[in-house]
């Protein structure tokens, strides 16, 4: 592709005798158009999100006007209230007037409408309108409200009672007893969600069944609750009346989709809920679900022993213990320090899910770590407090201990064994310099802690000596309940110390977040080798653009054979392709799979970026999509011709620069004399200043890729040996034979004779014509410019966007001004494409493109560029 240092003159003929009023509307006003449309086809996600946040404004601002206290309303209840009606109720505020069980029936159906708080109300709207928005086209609006009805009034029965069963099988009953029983409007709706994957795609079906079940879990095994309950009830009878309607799914999976890529999911799955749960038990009024232990191990705060024995004088042992054992009071520091252990583990979720072998080997010691801690804590607690008091303790410890000790540990076993899964590296120098790093923090920190202690012994009760506070360093570090007990070794009593307590934990994993950042993006750097082999590849076959895979910032994925390839660069979870497939012409179909396969090996979403018609449409057969994104100009040398009225503009400028003494020189770079090289260096600097942004890469080449020998030089040089302007030509090969010529490098003087560029774009014609070997002459494609609407709303989004984003550039760049320019030629347009599998990734994508043409790109730059 081409870049012009001013805009060329637009032409004055076309679209002449068309109405304004016929042509569809682009830039802003077709995105605004977009929106419209997309609103009116999902209408019921609109009324049903618009109704529900309605009628709980309402219910609000009724109970504020009124003065109405929620106890009076029975909007929850208890199982001991709906099941013994009135039975045991201690410290509940109805107990003094049981509600009727019609009161408490009718209460809670109401929950299946209204959100408990403002916070959840707003996270409630954004969930349903994604429920709806996905499930109206799916399914039409009847379906997807007979859907709610059914699944969320039958998940809601079946919920309830699989509570009460699954407690009382674990002797839990003490405890979920006295939860509180609120069900909310997601009850109602998850079931559509699920019925609708019924009917999307193998890419989207597995997405929304993985994440919906994931966020289902987490809340029903660090919680308990009884709503949890009813939600993953109401969304398997959604999936089943989905399997009901649709019937069985195609066992045929669509070739992009991997197992070991569904595995590794899967096992990205179970890290996030174990990374997430333990705050999720932490803030939760509810602590009865499987894995509530392991979270509140895994929470800030201190064990409330007082509480723990008088419930274990008049209660069930494992049912206190479940509800007690680990009940937290929080500090915000100690909040903060649970927090970020939590940032580490998603972050080690982010790399399993990218295949990073880093992250599972992270994953695997972090959980064995939980592992110990966990074991070390149970261990603790059978020697704490009186002997005759804690029997019951020690007696109820070993159920939940295996429940706290077994997820972390079979977690880690499945890791390791499945650490092949994990095949993208880390630089070796970068690991152990992340391993140097949090070593080198720990024992800095530690040693200022001891030494503020020894320094400061007053500032602690007792007062501080060596030994104490060697003994209460680790909880400094370990920011949960694992090794808290409510009797501390040494208290605070200044705010110094408080600071220095709190922030040593905090600064250390502050640095475990960097160093694991780092090492989840740190990958082998690319081996020169492959680069070399890249550059061989292309002279045996290729595209007309193909020689610019074998520019610097390509990565390469080679084939079984190595007799092709693909250059791509990974931005934002895409794997940008430069180009099509190249090398051997017939593996390219084969590498379009292949390319795909390894991609979804690492969790990338590969995106085919400027593809001709043939590879889009081997694409299309896979279920892929595509939009233009350009119009390649070709020109066949072997009939070039400049007769006519048309090629006017042509015939003059050759003419003029004939007047004037101005000849062209064909030459490669490194040959051109040191002279002429630094003119050329200039001009391009002088082009570059001129611009409120930095020069563009990616398809389009600068100074550095002159530089090869392979590329060709047509520059324009008058009588005073001064270069006027300069193109350069990307060759193009089949089997080892130069077949075409590709237009890429194009600048001038500011001050040069008006023609200059059509001089020297018509020289070249005329001497590939003379030569007679070249099939082609392409002029490249000017971005974002020439593409048509296509049919979809997806691509007409999509196309409106890149319109929007060529309007605001096109001030300093001139695609539009670029692509009339090239008109003038008389070339052929072949258009080429951008394809992708995944219309969920258009966001990612867009920013891919735009961080591999720009990406030096500063905040200042874009915000000259907007008000230009």
């Amino acid at each position: 592709m081409s870049q012009t240092e001013r805009h060329m003159p637009q032409p004055t003929s076309g679209n002449i005798g068309q109405e304004p009023s016929a042509e569809p509307p682009e830039g802003w006003q077709g995105l605004l158009s977009d929106t419209r449309q997309w609103l009116h086809n999902h209408q019921l996600a609109v009324w049903v999100t618009g109704s529900i946040a309605l009628v709980n404004t309402v219910f609000w601002l009724w109970r504020l006007l009124f003065r109405i206290p929620q106890s009076s309303l029975y909007l929850y209840t208890t199982y001991d209230q709906l099941i013994m009606h009135g039975g045991s109720i201690a410290n509940n505020a109805v107990a003094q007037n049981p509600p009727s069980l019609a009161a408490q029936m009718i209460g809670l159906i109401a929950t299946l409408f209204l959100s408990t708080s403002v916070f959840r109300l707003i996270l409630d709207v954004i969930i349903i309108f994604t429920i709806f928005s996905i499930a109206e086209p799916r399914l039409g609006r009847t379906r997807t409200l007979l859907t709610c009805l059914l699944s969320g009034l039958s998940g809601a029965v079946i919920g309830l009672f699989l509570c009460i069963f699954i407690n009382w099988l674990g002797g839990m009953w003490q405890s979920a007893a006295h939860a509180r029983m609120t069900l909310s409007p997601l009850v109602m709706t998850i079931g559509a969600l699920m019925t609708a994957s019924a009917f999307s795609s193998f890419i989207w079906r597995r997405r929304i069944r993985l994440i919906s079940y994931s966020a289902i879990l987490i809340a029903l095994l660090y919680t308990g609750d009884p709503g949890d309950y009813c939600l993953l009830t109401a969304a398997l009878v959604g999936q089943f009346i989905g399997y009901v309607w649709h019937g069985p799914q195609d066992s045929r999976e669509h070739w992009a989709a991997s197992s070991a890529h569904e595995r590794r999911s899967l096992l990205t799955s179970i890290s996030v809920v174990l990374s997430l749960g333990p705050i999720v038990a932490t803030i939760s009024h509810a602590h009865h679900g499987a894995l509530s232990a392991l979270g509140l191990l895994a929470g800030p705060g201190t064990i409330n022993d007082a509480r723990l024995v008088d419930c274990l004088r008049t209660s069930s042992q494992s049912s206190c213990y479940q509800e007690f054992n680990l009940y937290h009071i929080s500090t915000s520091g100690s909040i903060v320090r649970a927090i970020l252990p939590t940032i580490v583990l998603l972050i080690i979720s982010w790399g399993l899910y990218r295949g990073r072998r880093i992250a599972a080997w992270s994953a695997a010691v972090v959980n064995a770590g939980i592992v110990l801690l966990t074991l070390l804590y149970y261990m603790l607690s059978t020697v704490r407090g009186s002997s005759v008091a804690f029997q019951p303790y020690r007696h109820g410890l070993l159920p939940s201990m295996l429940m706290s000790v077994l997820p972390p540990l079979v977690f880690a076993i499945v890791i390791l064994y499945n650490i092949r899964l994990f095949s993208v590296p880390t630089e070796r120098g970068a690991i152990w310099r992340g391993l140097s790093s949090i070593v080198a923090t720990a024992v800095m920190l530690s040693i200022f802690y001891v030494g503020f202690g020894l320094s400061n012994p007053h500032s602690f009760t007792p007062v501080a000596d060596l030994p104490s506070l060697l003994s209460q360093l680790p909880q400094t570090f370990i920011p949960m309940g694992f090794l808290n007990t409510s009797q501390a070794v040494l208290h605070t009593e200044t705010f110094g110390a408080e600071i220095v307590r709190q922030s040593i934990g905090i600064i250390f994993w502050l640095v475990l977040i960097i160093v694991m950042s780092r090492w989840m993006r740190t990958s082998i750097a690319e081996n020169s080798g492959a680069r070399k082999a890249a550059s061989a590849l292309v002279e045996l076959g290729g595209e007309s653009m193909s020689f610019m895979t074998t520019w610097e910032g390509n990565s390469y994925w080679f084939s079984p054979t190595g007799r092709s390839a693909i250059a791509y660069r990974v931005s934002h979870g895409i794997a940008l392709t430069t180009t099509g497939p190249f090398g051997d012409t017939h593996e390219y179909l084969d590498d379009l799979q292949g390319f795909t396969h390894f991609c979804y090996e690492r969790s990338l979403s590969p995106v085919f970026y400027s593809v001709h018609d043939a590879t889009r449409q081997a694409l299309l057969r896979q279920g892929w999509s595509s939009i233009q994104v350009g119009s390649e100009m070709v020109v066949d040398p072997r009939i070039w011709q400049t007769k006519g009225k048309k090629w006017q503009a042509i015939r003059t400028a050759i003419n003029k620069a004939n007047r004037e003494g101005i000849r062209d020189i064909y030459a490669s770079f490194n040959d051109s004399p040191r002279d002429i090289q630094s003119q050329i260096i200039d001009i391009s600097d002088q082009w570059a200043n001129l611009k409120s942004l930095p020069e563009m890469k990616f398809t389009l080449g600068g100074v550095d890729e002159l530089r090869d020998h392979r590329v060709m030089l047509l520059y324009a040089i008058d009588a005073h040996n001064v270069v006027q302007g300069v193109t350069s030509w990307l060759p193009t090969w089949r089997n080892g034979q130069i077949v075409g010529w590709t237009l890429d490098f194009m600048r001038h003087r500011i001050d040069s004779p008006n023609g200059i560029m059509e001089f020297l774009i018509a020289r070249m014609a005329e001497r590939l014509q003379d030569e007679g070997i070249a099939e082609f002459m392409s002029l490249s494609a000017a971005p974002l410019a020439g593409s048509p609407v296509e049919d979809g709303a997806d691509s007409a989004a999509l196309h409106h966007a890149l319109q929007i984003v060529a309007d605001i550039m096109e001030p300093s760049y001139g695609f539009n001004s670029l692509f009339q320019f090239k008109k003038r030629f008389q070339p052929a347009e072949e258009p080429v494409y951008i394809c992708y599998p995944d219309v969920s990734r258009l966001l990612p994508m867009g920013l891919a493109v735009l961080e591999a043409y720009l990406p030096d790109l500063k905040p200042s730059q874009i915000s000259n560029m907007l008000n230009h």
